[in-house]
């Protein structure tokens, strides 16, 4: 049995996490091989590795999309072909059809846990800026509007600012120093990913205000745990990549079989806080 796993871009430290898990499970749970996909973040390209993969039969396709535009699409090729199709961590809008199935945290409550934490060591007072990822991402729009839920819950909390740093670290402290050179000021900020909370940290500490600003992350990978544990993090969020991989393959080869899997996989969030016992592979 040949899989195939079709991934947005390499160099991102949670999704090359994602596809060692995939690669690792296929090949000693599961005993099946799978060729891999990068698409260096182009919703075309993946559109046209998807149809090139398809038209080569794979027993299954497992895909983290680009955006929702190439997932909508690469759902629709694999429905006209009957192959079943997986998408992990990052997933379609639209309905789950009888050939597919959705292996992901749920971003939403990642969002709402993230702020929620913020809050409390705020004490539901202070202003907030937001750093989202990539505006197209589902993961980006449900983490965001998790933190605006609670947000919108507590008045003493007032949303100053908000910008797109498309997952990168590098954009994020571009962004942070930009809004600290404009005059803003805030007391947390609550970035949808760790990489850009990592960004955000680094350009506080150029402003000389380490440990001033509170910063959130999600994904718990290494850097982040790192840095709850260093205390530059106030939060994050482990999504678990090894087990979102490890179950998706799982689901790929069932639904290959003719197997029944059901519709969503959600794979449980873990808070990481100074203090706890911290989640050792995080990414």
């Amino acid at each position: 049995m040949k899989l195939t796993f079709l991934m947005p871009e390499a160099g991102d430290r949670f999704l090359d996490s994602l596809q060692a898990a995939v690669v690792d499970t296929a090949a000693s749970e599961v005993s099946v091989s799978v060729n891999v996909g990068q698409a260096a973040g182009r919703g075309e390209t993946q559109v046209s590795q998807a149809r090139a993969a398809l038209e080569a039969k794979p027993a299954a396709l497992i895909v983290t999309p680009v955006d929702d535009a190439s997932a909508r699409t690469i759902a629709a090729m694999a429905a006209a072909t009957g192959i079943p199709v997986v998408f992990v961590n990052r997933r379609p809008s639209g309905p789950v059809t009888s050939r597919m199935a959705i292996v992901s945290a749920n971003h939403l409550v990642a969002g709402r846990v993230q702020m929620r934490m913020l809050a409390q060591r705020l004490g539901d007072r202070g202003n907030v800026a937001i750093l989202r990822g990539k505006d197209s991402d589902n993961a980006a729009q449900e983490r965001t509007a998790g933190v605006k839920e609670i947000l919108g819950q507590r008045p003493g909390l007032q949303l100053l600012a908000e910008a797109s740093a498309d997952w990168s670290r590098r954009q994020a402290q571009d962004q942070v120093t930009a809004w600290l050179r404009s005059g803003l000021r805030f007391d947390a900020i609550a970035a949808n990913n760790d990489e850009m909370a990592l960004g955000a940290v680094a350009a506080l500490k150029a402003a000389g205000l380490a440990g001033k600003v509170l910063v959130g992350g999600v994904d718990g990978t290494s850097d982040g745990i790192a840095a709850v544990k260093s205390g530059d993090l106030s939060v994050s969020v482990l999504q678990d990549a090894p087990l979102q991989g490890a179950q998706a393959v799982k689901d790929a080869v069932k639904l290959a079989r003719g197997e029944y899997v059901q519709p969503y996989d959600w794979v449980p969030h873990q808070l990481i806080l100074p203090g706890r016992n911290e989640p050792a592979n995080g990414r």
